[in-house]
């Protein structure tokens, strides 16, 4: 073996060891990921910008530590982005509404904002906001960024509330309320989903389930109606039950796939 590909081949070892970091960090700054592998600072600030480059690491801004994006999935079994949402997910959501009618979305984390990623509003004609895939959602006003928040790791979410707080938006007032926040995620742990009365997306409430992957909250499902057709909490007791089957069963799927 030559020199050059006797560094080249260390190189791949140093930058499978700083991906195994993040990944065993859950999130994690270039300091951390140097002590966590004994590397130099600035071979793992190398290493760690060239796979945030290639699209396997993410981060919000210069002071932010790195994650782990859904693209490291592609590195066992032709995992893509998107794949458990349309695969999986997206017939759930369908069958799901075939017994609800309401509109239901799922949505995941991405940029301080829940996305959605699969939705029935098109399909709902009790639809009064035309959601669509694609559209960011705020954290704090809406039930899936509250499902979120209060299921995903502690670590992660002050992460998340952090950078919440340095940026213009429709959350930013509630952040600087940090016991009403945290009064609403342990309500939320409690009880085990999120709610939105009327916020953000007024004469309709809302609430939300987290779709788990042992500790890490793969995403949201809700569902919406009009508060003047139901009182909220006929629709809890009337639909919590099928959020939640319909969660399990994402879940479940999930795993059989990931595991293969």
């Amino acid at each position: 073996m030559s020199e050059s590909s006797y560094h080249s081949v260390r190189g791949l070892e140093r930058g499978l060891a700083v991906l195994r970091a993040v990944n065993a960090l859950g999130h994690a700054t270039s300091v951390e990921v140097a002590s966590h592998t004994g590397l130099p600072r600035p071979t793992v600030h190398r290493l760690l910008e060239t796979l945030r480059t290639e699209g396997f690491l993410r981060r919000s801004g210069l002071r932010d530590p790195y994650r782990l994006t859904l693209k490291v999935k592609s590195l066992s079994g032709g995992y893509k982005d998107e794949d458990w949402i349309t695969e999986i997910a997206d017939v759930v959501l369908a069958e799901l509404f075939d017994e609800v009618v309401w509109p239901t979305d799922i949505a995941t984390f991405e940029n301080e904002g829940m996305v959605i990623r699969s939705t029935t509003h098109t399909r709902s004609p009790l639809s009064i906001e035309r959601s669509w895939v694609g559209r960011q959602l705020p954290m704090l006003s809406t039930a899936v960024g509250w499902t979120y928040l209060a299921f995903t790791p502690a670590k992660e979410r002050h992460a998340i509330l952090e950078r919440i707080g340095a940026m213009a938006g429709p959350d930013q007032d509630k952040v600087r309320d940090p016991e009403a926040v945290r009064k609403t995620l342990a309500t939320t742990r409690r009880r085990g989903y999120g709610t939105r009365q009327r916020e953000f997306m007024p004469k309709t409430s809302s609430i939300a389930v987290p779709i788990m992957n042992g500790t890490h909250v793969l995403g949201c499902i809700n569902i919406i109606w009009i508060d003047s057709a139901m009182t909220f909490d006929v629709a809890t007791r009337r639909y919590l039950p099928l959020l939640r089957q319909a969660a399990t069963r994402i879940e479940v799927a999930y795993a059989e796939r990931v595991a293969v």
